[in-house]
């Protein structure tokens, strides 16, 4: 049984919001619902809890951990205990289970499929959801004044469908700079285009400076991670686009070559050295002030701020075309296509994407962006513009088969081109070939 206890911990004005945004959640065919009964709540007389009254439907959410080591409530203790006024609101009941990290992609694919799955789940990874047909599309349980509370719904769309509604977004990767470095090296103002922050480090090198100018970690274990700060921004500026009218993955075009070419110059320049593909960890270098710039997201920036590192920062490069773009965490809330009570999970999932749910989300584990106009903005002041007004530069990972396979192969040829062993061309040609080959045999 919960523990009813737990709800002290949340402030009486989020516990009214929470109660007071039941009553209005939309069913599946866009019509609003009236407050169902809550049904009798029994007391449970050996340990002084109480359960909502168990004739009523039942609904499984599926979350990863977030919280930390020293935080007052576990991932369980919270999510029980806010679950609380939606059962006695719709008479039912939530069953919340926290699966952790290690294994989470695998555990919801094999639970989702076999039909063992939850009802609502937490997924950054939903293309093989997508395709084996787990997911059911969302388009019929959204109407248009809905989508317009929720900023980011847009990031949430898969084939041209509302699979996901996201619910941790942030962790931009912006360009930040130390402005005392720069000002050291006689430049004034972050560099804004892929001209100007190559013509920095070159300044930044000349001045005889002993910081590094800029740096990119191509020796990671981590391709992602990599793939994320120090390509996907780069190709995007170019004004690339990762899938092809088909929905298919494919990189081997001007974009993509104007992108490789980029980065290599950085080398031909002598900013970055034959190392380069040795350098696993970048971010350490800048908060000890011993880097200048960097690609990183804006979660690092209080760690910056206690380093006393006086920094500035541009949310995007513009690429040759004039184009602005970068990446942007949307990890999201999907609902199971064999969920038997979809029009109560739908509310259930519109409920914890709420600005009373979030927005203690926020504040007691993992601050993020507001996924709903109403909800609090909790980031660094300096980035509430990108998150706002320029929102529409902001690109999730694109959804498409063996993604994963896809960006390891991209790296390591990536390396290969720092190491003189692939011509820009070449890495773009034996990626999709390597790649089509992975989807083929598998």
């Amino acid at each position: 049984m919960k523990r009813r206890g737990l709800a002290l911990l949340l402030s009486a004005g989020i516990l009214t919001g929470l109660l007071g945004g039941c009553g209005n959640a939309s069913q599946g065919n866009g019509q609003e619902s009236s407050s169902q009964d809550q049904g009798e709540i029994q007391e449970d007389t050996q340990d002084g809890n109480t359960d909502v009254a168990s004739q009523g439907e039942t609904i499984t959410v599926w979350l990863p951990p977030y919280a930390g080591a020293d935080a007052e409530l576990t991932d369980q203790e919270f999510w029980d205990s806010i679950f609380d006024s939606f059962e006695q609101e719709n008479n039912c009941t939530v069953k919340v289970e926290i699966v952790p990290w290690d294994g989470y992609g695998q555990k919801i694919i094999t639970g989702l499929t076999s039909g063992e799955g939850p009802d609502i789940v937490y997924t950054d990874k939903p293309y093989d959801l997508i395709k084996s047909g787990a997911l059911d599309s969302l388009d019929n349980y959204f109407t248009q004044e809905e989508l317009a509370q929720y900023p980011y719904y847009e990031l949430g769309i898969v084939d041209d469908s509302q699979y996901l509604m996201p619910m941790m977004v942030g962790n931009a990767i912006v360009l930040y700079c130390n402005m005392d470095i720069l000002n050291e090296a006689g430049v004034e103002k972050v560099p804004t285009t892929w001209e100007e922050l190559l013509d920095t480090a070159k300044k930044i090198k000349a001045s005889g400076s002993q910081a590094i100018p800029f740096l990119q970690a191509w020796g990671r274990s981590n391709a992602v991670g990599t793939i994320m700060t120090s390509f996907l921004p780069y190709y995007w500026q170019a004004g690339g686009e990762m899938l092809d009218a088909e929905g298919k993955v494919n990189i081997n075009n001007e974009a993509g070559l104007k992108t490789l070419e980029y980065l290599k110059s950085f080398q031909t320049e002598g900013i970055f050295d034959d190392t380069i593909t040795s350098v696993e960890e970048v971010g350490t270098l800048f908060e000890n002030g011993e880097l200048a710039m960097i690609m990183d997201d804006t979660g690092g920036v209080r760690k910056l701020n206690e380093n006393g590192i006086r920094w500035e920062f541009t949310d995007s490069l513009i690429g040759p075309g004039g184009q602005k773009a970068t990446w942007v965490a949307a990890d999201a809330l999907g609902l199971a296509s064999n969920s038997k009570n979809k029009e109560l999970a739908v509310k259930g999932m519109k409920y914890m994407l709420s600005a009373p749910v979030m927005d203690e989300f926020h504040d007691k584990f993992y601050a993020m962006q507001p996924v709903t106009v109403d909800a609090k903005y909790t980031d660094d002041e300096a980035f509430k513009e990108l998150y706002t007004t320029n929102a529409d530069i902001l690109h999730n990972w694109p959804a498409f088969e063996n993604s994963d396979s896809f960006y390891d192969v991209l790296y390591k040829n990536i390396q290969s081109m720092f190491m003189g062993d692939m011509e820009p061309q070449q890495v773009l040609d034996d990626t999709m070939e390597q790649y089509h080959t992975i989807v083929s045999v598998e």
